[in-house]
């Protein structure tokens, strides 16, 4: 059953969140590392310490054509998602790639029809599915009348402390950059939608001047209710999604596994956490896992796509869920306003407007 599996892209993805995971299930042999693809030589150094005797690689056509890998994870910079996932693809190879899809929702529709036309597996890389508080809310979510739910709203936002390898997320948009709407907006949108069903976006505002944007502010609408999404790379937020009901609250920590409360008036009642995931490739799943950390999530994300290539499983987030959430992102690029300053002066505010990314064409 074990599953031959390539890594490209071996910068801070793979080697904070990726590396335990893959090294857990390589020793209980449901897969095996058998190519490291990263132009940066440190990169790939500093994971095959951790796989001894991987071959390594610069180039992934190279590479995918000489190791044959059953599965091929994307862990690059999103500007490369698109090629590289269709190279893998041709060549034969399952593919989990991690969010967001890719930079467009054009480039999105390419790797969907590829792996459609290969009959290859293409999952998106959604961690948070794998969050059980966030499964628990969207059952519960999907089960209320439609009428009960008044409004949401979801709001994230933390100083900036990735340990980056590369600066491809800060540059400019026009040049590969994804700033905090591709970043943190992927993961908030992907899981309000889990919850709440196809949304449209109405509204959308971002700090972005001439190069990517720090805090953006979203409006949004489904079929069972409207509400907001606040984002930011450098303002503390309260991390939560809030959902107020005719019959009270129900609040989610974002940044947490296992917090989901309801208030039905008499104060808030946290909810006991059941949801587990399989942790192994038995067609009716003897071992099971209830993740309350991010490397336990990535191995039960793991788990769920070799079981799409071994046992024919849908993944958590496929290539149609994945581009859904990029068309998004786009309807709110196409309407994008400058976030409101009323603290500067009148003749202040009306410059920062026009140095906006919109009006200037960056």
């Amino acid at each position: 059953m074990t599953v031959k599996t390539m890594v490209v892209g071996c910068g801070a993805v793979a080697q904070r969140l990726y590396r335990k995971p893959l090294q857990q299930l390589q020793k209980q042999r449901l897969l095996e590392v058998v190519a490291l693809v990263d132009p940066a030589p440190g990169h790939v150094a500093a994971l095959q310490s951790c796989f001894s005797g991987t071959r390594t690689f610069a180039e992934l056509g190279e590479a995918v054509a000489a190791a044959k890998p059953e599965l091929t994870l994307i862990l690059t910079p999103p500007h490369l998602h698109c090629e590289q996932t269709l190279l893998a693809l041709a060549h034969g190879s399952h593919v989990l790639c991690e969010k967001p899809m890719a930079a467009t929702a054009a480039e999105c529709e390419k790797m969907t029809v590829a792996a459609a036309q290969r009959q290859r597996v293409l999952a998106i890389g959604m961690i948070r599915r794998f969050f059980p508080a966030y499964s628990q809310l969207a059952a519960l979510i999907q089960s209320s009348d439609s009428r009960s739910i008044r409004s949401f709203e979801y709001r994230e936002g933390h100083k900036f402390e990735w340990a980056v390898t590369t600066p491809a997320a800060f540059k400019p948009r026009s040049k590969g950059g994804a700033g905090v709407l591709f970043d943190i907006g992927t993961h908030a949108l992907d899981a309000i939608a889990w919850a709440f069903g196809e949304l449209a976006v109405s509204s959308y505002a971002d700090d972005a001047l001439g190069g990517i944007e720090s805090n953006a502010r979203l409006n949004v609408d489904s079929r069972r209710g409207s509400g907001s999404v606040h984002l930011s790379w450098d303002m503390p937020q309260a991390n939560e999604l809030r959902v107020s009901t005719t019959a009270g609250e129900i609040v989610l920590r974002v940044d947490r596994f296992d917090q989901l409360a309801i208030n039905s008036g008499s104060g808030f009642v946290p909810q006991p956490i059941t949801t587990s995931f399989a942790a192994d490739l038995q067609p009716s799943a003897r071992r099971r896992i209830a993740p309350r950390s991010w490397p336990d999530a990535l191995y039960a994300q793991l788990v769920q796509v070799l079981r799409a290539v071994r046992l024919n499983e849908r993944p958590a987030v496929d290539g149609a869920s994945g581009t859904a959430c990029i068309r998004l992102l786009e309807r709110a690029l196409a309407i994008a306003e400058p976030l409101s300053q009323p603290w500067l002066e009148p003749l202040e505010q009306t410059a920062n407007r026009q140095l906006h990314w919109k009006r200037t064409g960056t």
